[in-house]
């Protein structure tokens, strides 16, 4: 019931979308989106209902983050935000580093499997299980690093970008592969389950989360410190702030994309680095001495 009231607010907002786009405030979309737009109202809404029918919730922080994510994709995609993205090169990474980086890495830190499981109909969990089985060989540690690395630099090439920016719909290809790649790459580096169910150590992972940093930081710096035009697009279409130079605007945008991701990277690898201490930890406070054993060897924790 609740999910067809959700619904009829996105249609609801699709018609005012339509026949008043100039009277909608800045939260509201600049190019309305269906999909995304209800998505984000039904991930919210089904996370929100199975997190209150599991029996072990998670806390507050994992929740936090999980909504956070959801936002971030609804701002930069919803909203009017949409439309300074367009006209700025620095904000467009900054919609992208959103996309690839930040709100699929909230989610990985939420891992939100188990409560969307539990809150979205039983139809759409079969449906996603059928849609994942053809694509699950995408989640091993290298295949994640290449899809992500593939859906965020390919639209970085000029010539691409250019074509992405003046064409609508590769223009939506361009931010929902951003945000696929993202969410593949961050959920397999991020997994914070042992060894089995999950497939890969946590050294893996956390290799994962950290060795593709260094592809982003050189191709950040490289746009960056670059002297060179290379983003023609905005100069034709006519920057936002035309106080910001080509020059300083691509150097903004470059660092947008160099340091924060890099920045994350690191987290991951923390992240995932305690995520084995906490296992081991768990793993020494289940362990049953052999019957007669006398000595039992700590692990590098030091418990």
């Amino acid at each position: 019931m609740v999910e067809a009231w959700l619904l009829v607010f996105t249609a609801f907002i699709g018609a005012l979308c339509f026949f008043v786009p100039a009277q909608l405030p800045f939260l509201l979309p600049f190019v309305f989106n269906p999909i995304i737009f209800a998505g984000c109202l039904l991930l919210g809404f089904w996370y929100w209902r199975g997190v209150r029918l599991l029996a072990e919730k998670p806390g507050w922080v994992r929740r936090s983050f999980f909504y956070a994510g959801v936002l971030g994709v609804w701002f930069v995609l919803q909203t009017h935000f949409e439309y300074i993205a367009q006209h700025m090169f620095f904000l467009n990474r900054a919609q992208a580093v959103m996309l690839g980086m930040v709100a699929p890495f909230c989610g990985g830190i939420s891992w939100p499997g188990a409560a969307l499981a539990a809150g979205a109909p039983a139809w759409m969990s079969r449906t996603a299980r059928a849609m994942w089985r053809p694509v699950r060989f995408l989640a091993h540690p290298l295949a994640a690093m290449a899809v992500f690395l593939l859906t965020t630099d390919i639209w970085l090439i000029p010539s691409v970008h250019f074509d992405a920016m003046i064409d609508p719909a590769l223009y939506a290809v361009m931010n929902l592969s951003c945000l696929a790649g993202g969410v593949l790459f961050w959920m397999v580096a991020l997994d914070p389950r042992p060894k089995p169910p999950c497939r890969y150590s946590y050294l893996a992972r956390a290799g994962t989360g950290f060795f593709v940093m260094f592809p982003q930081i050189a191709i950040g710096a490289y746009i960056a410190l670059t002297t060179k035009d290379l983003y023609s697009f905005y100069e034709l279409c006519g920057r936002l702030f035309p106080s910001i130079s080509a020059q300083h605007d691509q150097l903004l945008g470059g660092l947008i994309q160099w340091i924060p991701p890099g920045m994350m990277n690191v987290a991951a690898l923390i992240i995932t680095l305690n995520a084995l201490r906490l296992a081991e930890m768990k793993a020494d406070e289940e362990f049953v001495p052999p019957k007669g054993a006398k000595i039992y060897e700590a692990k590098w924790t030091g418990r």
